[in-house]
């Protein structure tokens, strides 16, 4: 590796008490993602969707929604969370204002914690302990791969996003001209922040409802995403549970969620209903 393929400035100050605290395996590998796309681009902060940064740190997005509410308690990092965009994350890098894990959450009358560092009481998975997964483990190839996993992912959530417009075009829901930045940021909401396993088989359930002439816009298909979400449905599975408990009878095919191959008649039986934008 050379420089002027790229690198990140990091303080030494920063490095070396970066090498005295004690954080989870898991905070330090977002911190690790949090400097590469912040300091990495002379930013001081940046957009992070869960799945993002899921498959930048190779762990589940509930793991990593707790782990990044510890660091922003510990004040080593600061949040902006809003529904249906990407939160918004900044390093806190005046490491002095940070808490300390020793005493963190423990009320201690008169004394003041932030800031202080207690060094060599090894717990468990602590820093240098082999563990599955903790900091130290990572090999030169994980490094060298991790650019290449989070290009990868940017790629399959475009395909995905493809695929959902396909659908939606071949279900006679949209046409090519009401595909806009709205749309877009809808589907990427459903697919990022809505709790969904199965995001794209769910869309595409959805998306089946609406074609069957239940309601040909969008807006239909939205809402119906909305109410499963609010039902804790996440997979196929659930929605068919659903279903069973309400007196349904559908039956719903688990698959890869990619759009049907063209036929001589469409979905909707060649019945073209009005098409409807986000309002």
């Amino acid at each position: 590796m050379q420089l002027e393929h790229g690198f990140t400035k990091i303080a030494n100050e920063l490095l070396e008490h970066m090498a005295t605290i004690k954080l989870s395996p898991i905070q330090y590998r977002l911190i690790f993602v949090i400097w590469r796309y912040t300091y990495g681009f002379n930013r001081k902060e940046h957009k992070f969707s869960l799945s993002f940064l899921g498959n930048a740190t190779g762990y589940d997005q509930r793991q990593l929604q707790r782990e990044l509410a510890k660091l922003e308690e510990r004040n080593i990092i600061s949040q902006k969370v809003r529904n249906g965009v990407p939160r918004i994350i900044s390093f806190n890098k005046n490491f002095d204002k940070w808490v300390d894990d020793d005493t963190f959450g423990n009320s201690t009358e008169g004394k003041s914690t932030i800031g202080k560092t207690t060094i060599g009481n090894p717990t468990k998975g602590t820093l240098g302990k082999n563990v599955k997964g903790t900091f130290g483990n990572s090999t030169k190839e994980e490094i060298n791969n991790l650019n290449k996993n989070l290009n990868k992912n940017k790629e399959d959530e475009e395909n995905t996003l493809n695929r959902i417009l396909e659908l939606l075009e071949k279900s006679k829901i949209i046409n090519p001209e009401d595909i806009t930045e709205f749309l877009r940021d809808d589907i990427d909401d459903v697919i990022n922040n809505f709790g969904f396993e199965q995001p794209e088989q769910l869309i595409e359930e959805a998306i089946k409802d609406a074609a069957r002439g239940n309601g040909k816009t969008w807006k239909f298909v939205y809402k119906k995403l909305c109410s499963w979400r609010k039902k804790g449905i996440a997979t196929l599975a659930d929605l068919e549970s659903e279903d069973d408990t309400s007196g349904g009878s559908k039956k719903y095919r688990s698959g890869n969620g990619r759009a049907p191959k063209k036929s001589s008649e469409s979905i909707t039986g060649n019945q073209v209903g009005w098409i409807g934008k986000r309002d």
